[in-house]
C-alpha cells in the first residue's frame, strides 16, 4: 500500500502511471475489479506502478478533473498547460492542462463541466464530494439545471442515482469525499450511460465502431491456447478471435460488456467495458443440475439451456454445472423481463498458481479442500506428477492426474522452450509456465505431458521418468485417420497405423504410437464383477464416488458399438450393478468413466428399418499369375432406417456384414444401435423389436412426459418418433396431437425394467 506521507504531486502522477491491464492486488471486489481493468486499460484511471489501486483512498478535485477528461476522450493535455484561468492552478501545476481544457476547448467549454468558487479560485487539492461528482458526471452527459433542478447539489444526486450513474458506489452524503473505488465505478457506469441526446460516450474512445453485447471468453493468461495478444469473445452466436492493444485484466474475463478498439490500430482492442445493469453476483455453495445454492441461503433455478462462461469457454449449464465449485463467485446477467440469461464464473486462478506434486516445493495451505474430478480427497491420495491448482478465493486445491504419453513430433520456435508441439499426433499450446519444463526434452524422443484442471499442458516428463496407458473410445475412423476420445478428458486425433485393421467408431481401445509418428489402437476389453449398483442422483456406484462429469458408454448387445451418453438424461435413480460391465477410476478411486449394457433406452434409436440396395462385385486375391490368386464375389448389404431427429424426419444407411432378410423389401418398425449410425465400418447388425403397450386416446397423455395405459404410467418425450402409417413418414408427437385421436403406442422395456415410450403409430 503506498504511504500517505508520499506528496500530492506523487500521488497526481500516479494516476498517469502503470501499465494497461495490470491486475490490482489491492481490490477484492469483482465489480470494481472489472470497472478499475477497464479504466486502467482506457488510460482513464490507472494504479501506482507497484501494482495498487488504493480503492480507499479520496480523490482530489484537480484528480477528478484529469479523470473526466480522459474520460471524454482528452488523451492529452499540454496545448492546454499555458492557460492559468484560476490564481490557485498555475501553469505549474500537473492537472493545470486538464483543467485548462475543460473550459477552453471547443467541444468541452458547453458542457460546462467544472466551474470555480465564488471567490475565483478551484482549490485543486480539495476533496472531491460525493456531490460535485455527481454533477460533473452530469454535465459530461450534457444534463444541465434545467433539466435537473435548482436545488444544489441534492437534485444533481437524485438524477445520477435515477440514471444508474451512481450504482455500486458506497458513498451517499452529498458532502462527503469520494473514494478512487467509487469514482471508477460511476465513471465506467457513465461512459455506458446515454447522453441526453442518446449518444455513448464511449464512442468517442473507440478508433472503431464498438461491439456491443459482446462476452469476453478468454485472454492468453486464462487460455494458454491464445497467443500472445490475442483475445477471444462470444459474439452474436459465434466464437471471435480479436488482436489486443493491451493486455486486459483476466478480472474482465466472463463479463458482457461493449468491445473499444485502440485510436490508432483501428482492429486492436483497446479496452473491455463491462455491463454493470442485471448483472448480480452470489457466492456458490452447491452446484446442481436444476439450481445453484448461494452462500447467502438462497437458490436460483437454472434452465438447462442457460450458458455458462467457465474456464474460458463457452456452455450450456447442464453441461458446465459440474464445473462451478463451492467457494467461487458467479455474475448472473439478466434481460429486461429478469430471464437469467448467462452465467459467467470469476475464475481468479490459473496455470500460474499449479504446481507438480513431488516436483515443486509446495504445500497446500492449512484449511484448503483438496479435489480430484469434482470429489473431495486427502492430501495423501495425491501422486508425484500430479498437478495441483491452487484456487486462494475458494480455498481449494484442484488436482489433476490428466497426462498422455507420446513421440515429441514437433515444436515452435524452439523444442526447448516452445509455444506450440505435437506430441501424439496432436498439436498442444504451451504456455510460458509450462515452457521451461522442455528444456530436457529432445525431438524425436517420447515425453509425457502433465495437463491442469483446465487441460493445459503444464509440464513436460521424459518417458523414463514416467509412462502412462492410455485408453478410451474410437468416436471417428477412416483408413487414415482415427480420433480417440481418452478416458482422462483429451481427445487425441492423427493418422492410423497402416497394419490397424477392424477399428470401428465405438470400439474400446487402448492407445499408443508407433516410432513413425502414427496412432496405434487395439482392441481394450476390460471387464469389472459387479460393481455395485450405481445410484445416479447421488453419484455413487457401490462405495465408490462417481465424477459429476463421468462419461458413460452403453453398448446394447455384445457386437454393437459403444455409444456416448449424457447422464442428465437418464431417467433411472438406480443402474443395477448387473448392467455395468466396465469401471474407470482415477488414482483416488472416484468413477471418471464407466460402460453400461443396454441399460438407459439411449442407446437405441426407433423408427421404420428396411434392407436397402444389395451390391455385389469382385475382389481379387492373391497376384495374378500366382497359385494363390482367385477371384470371389462380395456382396455389399446396407440397412435402411427413417427415424425423427430434432423434429425432422431422417434417414441414415448402415453398411452390414450380412443380408437381413426378414427386411427385404418391408418396412418395419425396429430400433438400432445409436453408434451404428455414425459407425463408418462394415459391422454386424443388432436390433430390437419394441414392445406393444396398446391404443391410447388424446386425453391418456400428462402433457409431454408421460402416458396412462392399461399396463401403468409410461414415460413419453416430446421428440419420440410419431409413425403415420398412411404415408410410412415421421411427424412430431406435438404435431400428432394436433391432428389425430388415436394412438398406438411402443415400448423399449417393461416398466419394472425403466422401459419408456420408443414409438409411436398413428394413421
Amino acid at each position: 500500500m503506498i504511504k500517505r506521507s508520499f506528496t500530492c504531486l506523487s500521488l497526481s502522477l500516479a494516476l498517469l502511471a502503470g501499465s494497461a491491464g495490470a491486475s490490482f492486488r489491492d481490490i477484492t471486489d469483482t465489480d470494481l475489479a472489472q470497472a478499475a481493468a477497464s479504466l486502467d486499460a482506457l488510460a482513464i484511471m490507472q494504479g501506482d506502478g507497484a501494482g495498487n489501486f488504493e480503492p480507499n483512498r479520496s480523490l482530489t478535485r484537480a484528480e477528478f478533473t484529469k479523470l473526466a477528461a480522459a474520460s471524454l476522450g482528452v488523451s492529452e493535455a499540454t496545448a492546454y498547460r499555458s492557460y492559468t484561468l484560476f490564481p490557485d492552478v498555475l501553469y505549474t501545476h500537473w492537472a493545470s492542462g486538464y483543467i485548462a481544457a475543460m473550459v477552453k476547448s471547443p467541444d468541452l467549454a458547453k458542457k460546462q463541466i467544472i466551474r470555480g468558487n465564488a471567490d475565483g479560485t478551484f482549490t485543486p487539492e480539495k476533496p472531491v464530494t460525493y456531490g460535485e461528482a455527481c454533477t460533473m458526471l452530469l454535465r459530461m452527459l450534457d444534463y444541465t439545471t434545467a433539466d435537473v433542478g435548482p436545488i444544489w447539489p441534492t437534485d444533481y444526486v437524485a438524477k445520477a442515482q435515477s440514471l444508474g450513474i451512481t450504482k455500486g458506489a458506497t458513498t451517499r452524503g452529498e458532502n462527503d469525499p469520494i473514494t478512487r473505488a467509487d469514482a471508477a465505478v460511476m465513471l465506467r457506469n457513465t461512459l455506458r450511460t446515454p447522453t441526453k441526446g442518446g449518444e455513448k460516450l464511449y464512442t468517442a474512445l473507440s478508433g472503431s465502431t464498438p461491439v456491443e453485447n459482446s462476452i469476453l471468453l478468454a485472454t492468453p493468461e486464462t487460455d494458454s491456447s491464445l497467443s500472445a495478444g490475442q483475445l477471444r469473445f462470444y459474439e452474436g452466436g459465434e466464437i471471435v478471435n480479436r488482436p489486443a492493444a493491451n493486455t486486459l485484466d483476466s478480472a474482465l474475463v466472463g463479463a458482457r460488456g461493449i468491445v473499444i478498439f485502440d485510436k490508432t490500430a483501428t482492429n486492436k482492442v483497446k479496452s473491455f467495458l463491462p455491463e454493470v445493469s442485471q448483472r448480480e453476483s452470489y457466492t456458490i455453495v452447491r452446484a446442481e443440475r436444476q439450481q445453484i445454492v448461494t452462500k447467502d441461503g438462497g437458490s436460483i433455478s437454472v434452465g438447462r439451456k442457460v450458458p455458462v462462461v467457465v474456464q474460458g469457454e463457452l456452455h450450456d449449464y447442464i453441461e458446465a454445472w459440474y464445473d462451478l465449485r463451492e467457494g467461487e463467485t458467479v455474475s448472473l446477467y439478466y434481460d429486461n423481463d429478469h430471464n437469467l440469461e448467462l452465467i459467467a464464473v470469476d475464475h481468479s486462478f490459473a496455470s500460474s498458481d499449479s504446481y507438480i506434486w513431488g516436483v515443486d516445493s509446495v504445500a497446500i495451505p492449512s484449511g484448503y479442500r483438496i479435489e480430484r474430478n469434482g470429489v473431495t480427497i486427502q492430501s495423501g491420495d495425491i501422486q508425484k506428477y500430479d498437478v495441483v491448482t491452487l484456487n486462494p478465493k475458494a480455498q481449494t486445491a484442484l488436482v489433476s492426474n490428466t497426462r498422455i504419453t507420446g513421440l515429441y513430433q514437433e515444436a515452435s520456435p524452439s523444442f526447448r522452450f516452445p509455444e506450440k508441439i505435437k506430441v501424439l499426433a496432436t498439436e498442444f499450446a504451451v504456455s510460458e509456465t509450462a515452457a521451461p519444463t522442455f528444456d530436457k526434452a529432445e525431438l524425436g524422443k517420447r515425453i509425457t505431458l502433465l495437463f491442469d484442471v483446465n487441460g493445459q499442458v503444464r509440464a513436460a516428463v521424459p518417458e523414463s521418468e514416467l509412462s502412462v496407458n492410455m485408453s478410451g473410445i474410437v468416436t471417428a475412423c477412416t483408413e487414415s485417420e482415427v480420433t480417440v476420445q481418452l478416458f482422462n478428458g483429451l481427445t487425441i486425433k492423427g493418422p492410423i497405423e497402416k497394419a490397424v485393421n477392424n477399428v470401428a467408431v465405438g470400439q474400446m481401445v487402448r492407445l499408443t504410437q508407433d516410432l513413425n509418428g502414427n496412432l496405434r489402437v487395439t482392441e481394450n476389453t476390460h471387464t469389472s464383477s459387479n460393481p455395485g449398483d450405481w445410484i445416479v442422483s447421488r453419484g455413487v456406484l457401490g462405495s465408490k464416488p462417481v465424477a459429476p462429469d463421468v462419461q458413460v458408454f452403453e453398448r446394447v448387445s455384445d457386437n454393437a458399438p459403444l455409444y456416448q451418453i449424457d447422464v442428465n438424461n437418464i431417467g433411472q435413480e438406480v443402474i443395477s450393478g448387473k448392467k455395468i460391465e466396465t469401471v474407470v477410476t482415477d488414482p483416488s478411486g472416484t468413477v471418471i468413466a464407466m460402460i453400461v449394457r443396454d441399460a438407459t433406452g439411449e442407446g437405441w434409436v426407433w423408427g421404420l428399418v428396411e434392407g436397402a440396395s444389395t451390391v455385389a462385385y469382385e475382389r481379387e486375391i492373391g497376384e495374378p499369375g500366382t497359385p494363390d490368386y482367385k477371384k470371389i464375389v462380395v456382396y455389399d448389404y446396407k440397412v435402411k432406417i427413417t427415424t425423427l431427429e430434432n423434429g425432422e424426419q431422417k434417414t441414415y444407411t448402415i453398411d452390414v456384414a450380412e443380408q437381413v432378410d426378414d427386411l427385404i423389401g418391408r418396412p418395419t418398425p425396429l430400433g438400432l444401435p445409436r453408434a451404428a449410425l455414425s459407425n463408418t465400418g462394415e459391422m454386424h447388425l443388432t436390433s430390437k423389436k419394441p414392445i406393444y403397450i396398446g391404443s391410447v386416446g388424446l386425453t391418456a397423455f400428462e402433457g409431454y412426459q408421460s402416458v396412462k395405459t392399461d399396463k401403468g404410467i409410461y414415460p413419453v418425450s416430446e421428440d419420440v418418433p410419431v409413425w403415420v402409417k398412411s404415408s410410412n413418414s415421421f411427424i412430431t408427437l406435438r404435431q400428432a396431437k394436433a391432428d389425430y385421436d388415436g394412438f398406438t403406442l411402443y415400448a423399449d422395456a417393461t416398466l419394472d425394467d425403466g422401459g419408456q415410450i420408443c414409438l409411436i403409430a398413428v394413421s
